[in-house]
């Protein structure tokens, strides 16, 4: 039988536990001269195909090595308003010659006239091989100047990485 410290305890944890879970997991901002430039969002990634679905398209042999690709990079909308918030959409394949799940980092930048604005950096996802879909919102500040803004996002791993960018415009 439970005594009510025990009770008390298991009730305790697990009010931390759905705190935590109730915090945004990717909740960042990419910093400007000391300012805030745009408010980050929830990251989520899914699995679009498994190892063998993933090894058969791309006709994968495991002497190759370790395969890490950007399949695509998107933004919606490509149009956008100050305060508006968007979503970057990145696709990936890894392939490992073991099944094991090794640490990919994705890193995404934004530059307007050249200047970068801001990086941010997701480091959080060991992966098992498969193609991913990683999602990801961000918030456009109520003062972001009217222009085309550039995004470039980079996917790596200890054995290599790729990169693709995208435009989108501000109105």
């Amino acid at each position: 039988m439970k005594t009510p410290r025990q009770t008390g305890l298991i009730i305790g944890l697990m009010l931390i536990i759905a705190a935590a879970w109730s915090i945004p997991a990717a909740a960042l901002e990419l910093p400007l001269d000391g300012k805030n430039w745009a408010l980050w969002g929830t990251a989520r990634e899914t699995r679009r195909l498994g190892r063998e679905e993933t090894v058969s398209r791309e006709n994968y042999c495991p002497t190759g090595g370790c395969v890490i690709r950007m399949d695509r990079c998107s933004i919606r909308p490509v149009k956008a308003r100050p305060g508006d918030t968007l979503v970057l959409s990145t696709g990936y394949t890894l392939l490992t010659p073991e099944q094991i799940a090794i640490p990919v980092t994705i890193t995404r930048e934004i530059f307007f006239q050249g200047k970068s604005l801001g990086k941010i950096k997701s480091t959080d996802t060991r992966s098992y091989n498969g193609a991913f879909d990683h999602d990801i919102n961000f918030q456009l500040p109520p003062n972001a100047a009217v222009g085309t803004y550039t995004l470039v996002t980079i996917i790596s791993t200890g054995y290599g990485q790729d990169q693709k960018t995208v435009e989108f415009r501000v109105e």
